[in-house]
């Protein structure tokens, strides 16, 4: 019977796979948020033991953050790196498949997560919890970033199934663990579990501290070791970042967020959640009926509310929660899918159920397509590669727009090319004329300056907004405009040069 039911499951694992790849492969470029570790990763793959040539040496960022994500996804990738060595296959592949290793991690801890609830809910719960992950934005699309919460998402995830089936010892040690090295605030989330089960007596203080000590003593050992090594110092990256974002409250020096600049203390709840977890979000209530529900939403929704005290706010700090809320929803969605044979209420409220998947489905199809156009500097860098000959030469400058929107060095394809990122030049300065190239925003004022030098080679469109019309099939319109552009050196610059 238990081997039936894996079988019978296997087509949910492989449809969360699936999405998550499909989110991946529709947008395979990453923003300036996840530029420190996925340059980390292509550093580690590619220069290895030459720390000289790593990119954070040259761009470290406001603050500090830890090898040990990078350094574990590049030991997945390694064999991949040295077959596509031997093949000559494009470095942009490999960011493909640093991103895709870390969201079959992602994957694997949902899907970790979903065997305790059948085992605890049933079937019919375990089955929606995985259809409504699926049919979610948000969390597919974050899924294969390389941002520190997704690096520290899995482990959460881990973790908080380890407290559901009260294995304390395993949820205390990778608490520590995802704390110290990746997301200090996780204290918060993790710290009200501990809490609840404290009060309930489901754990003793002797038996906390039993866990606790020796993983937080090995998890702070391991980054300060790792981490003093790459950073050529000794740090403890996390205790940095703690100090910065919450003591000193400087996070939104860095970070960008896309609500109203004075960050309301309800902004997760009316904003955030909501477009995370779409349509969804209306069956929580009706989950909440189990009250095994309430005791796991308890800590969810403390979280949130703590972490909202923090001024600065952004969808991507509370990721954590989305699993758990889907879990209490798809609880509620089984109350009704349980009953569809009682009444034709619970045949309509069944259709509810269908519906709102396929409806959140439908908003994903539009957040992908417009995510699709959000990256005009990585998708301007490959154009330069298609446009010209890998033998050509090459000097190209990428200015801090282009770079911010998709480039990576793994879209740094042609050895024999020379890639610039420096962010001092200003395209008055006579030094712009070394340049063969420039990939840079397309700002009009600045192309009419560079017409002595530069000449348009091809412009890039991006997403410009979103227009409704409801006398048209679809409804909905995504437009684009002009974000970047790709500038050749004149051939008249060149000959004056010489």
């Amino acid at each position: 019977m238990a081997e039936k039911r894996n079988v019978l499951g296997l087509p949910l694992l492989f449809l969360l796979i699936a999405v998550a790849l499909l989110h991946l492969l529709i947008c395979p470029f990453t923003k300036v948020e996840e530029s420190f570790n996925l340059q980390a990763a292509h550093d580690i793959l590619y220069h290895r033991f030459n720390f000289d040539k790593y990119d954070h040496h040259e761009f470290p960022g406001v603050v500090p953050r830890t090898f040990l994500g990078p350094l574990f996804l590049s030991t997945l990738c390694s064999p991949v790196v040295f077959l596509s060595s031997l093949l000559d296959a494009p470095k942009f592949y490999m960011q493909l498949t640093v991103r895709a290793s870390l969201g079959v991690c992602v994957i694997a801890a949902l899907w970790h997560m979903q065997r305790e609830v059948r085992r605890q809910f049933g079937s019919t719960v375990a089955g929606l919890f995985c259809l409504t992950c699926a049919s979610q934005f948000h969390l597919m699309f974050y899924s294969t970033r390389t941002l520190p919460n997704v690096f520290a998402l899995p482990l959460v995830l881990v973790a908080f199934t380890s407290w559901m089936a009260q294995k304390h010892g395993r949820f205390i040690s990778l608490s520590a663990f995802v704390i110290i090295v990746f997301r200090s605030e996780l204290c918060i989330f993790m710290g009200l579990m501990l809490l609840i089960s404290l009060l309930s007596r489901r754990l003793g203080l002797l038996q906390l501290f039993y866990y606790a000590a020796p993983a937080g003593i090995l998890s702070l050992a391991l980054t300060v070791a790792i981490d003093t090594v790459f950073w050529r110092k000794l740090l403890w990256p996390e205790g940095q970042v703690l100090w910065y974002n919450t003591i000193l409250n400087k996070s939104s020096n860095w970070g960008i967020s896309f609500h109203l600049l004075d960050s309301p203390f309800l902004w997760y709840f009316y904003s955030a959640v909501p477009r995370a977890l779409g349509c969804t979000l209306l069956f929580v209530p009706l989950g909440l009926l189990d009250r095994r529900m309430r005791l796991l939403l308890l800590p969810t929704v403390g979280f949130i509310l703590i972490y909202s005290l923090l001024p600065h706010k952004e969808l991507r700090f509370i990721i954590y929660t989305f699993p758990v809320l889907s879990l209490v929803a798809a609880r509620g969605c089984s109350f009704i899918l349980c009953n569809y044979q009682k009444s034709w209420m619970y045949k309509l409220g069944s259709a509810v159920v269908v519906g709102q998947l396929l409806t959140n489905a439908a908003y994903t199809s539009v957040c992908l397509y417009v995510s699709h156009h959000n990256y005009p500097g990585g998708r301007g860098l490959l154009e330069l590669h298609r446009l010209l000959p890998a033998t050509a030469d090459v000097f190209v400058h990428i200015d801090t727009y282009a770079a911010e929107t998709g480039v990576s060095r793994f879209l740094e394809q042609n050895r024999n090319w020379r890639y610039d990122k420096r962010e001092d030049l200003d395209i008055t300065n006579p030094e712009i004329k070394m340049y063969s190239h420039l990939l840079m925003e397309a700002n009009v004022t600045k192309i009419d300056l560079l017409q002595d030098t530069h000449q348009p080679l091809a412009f890039i469109e991006g997403f410009s907004n979103i227009a409704f019309n409801m006398f048209h099939f679809p409804p909905v319109s995504v437009r684009l405009e002009r974000k970047t552009v790709l500038m050749e050196r004149k051939t008249a610059t060149v000959q004056q040069e010489e």
